[in-house]
């Protein structure tokens, strides 16, 4: 599981091509919404991005106090081998998810995710 507050760390994290893009993608438009409004993002308020890389879904649990067989999952997508989603915790504090689609994947999660996506996955 990687944590991401900052473009920089996206950067740095080590990701595969594909996951760094999506990573990259979803913090940078979080980042961009909150200067078109003239607001400096702040991930301590406003929410940032963690990558699950299939069998790391207890540290992020652990991460956000809740397992993600039970998140909220919002406006999930399937694109370059990940699950992009979000849940948001109030009117501005949110996570936002970039959950790699492999074996190692929790079946359950998995399936919640397919369910939340669409068709876009497959099982």
């Amino acid at each position: 599981m990687k944590v991401l507050k900052s473009l920089a760390e996206v950067e740095t994290a080590g990701l595969s091509p594909p996951v760094r893009d999506a990573a990259r993608e979803v913090l940078g438009a979080l980042i961009a919404a909150y200067e078109e409004h003239g607001e400096a993002y702040d991930p301590e308020d406003d929410g940032y991005v963690i990558v699950v890389e299939g069998g790391d879904e207890a540290e992020a649990a652990a991460e956000v106090g809740y397992a993600l067989t039970e998140a909220v999952f919002e406006g999930g997508f399937h694109e370059r081998g990940c699950f992009v989603t979000c849940t948001l915790h109030n009117n501005q504090f949110g996570i936002s998810w970039v959950i790699v689609d492999s074996p190692r994947l929790d079946p359950a999660v998995r399936a919640r995710l397919v369910a939340e996506c669409g068709e876009g996955a497959s099982p």
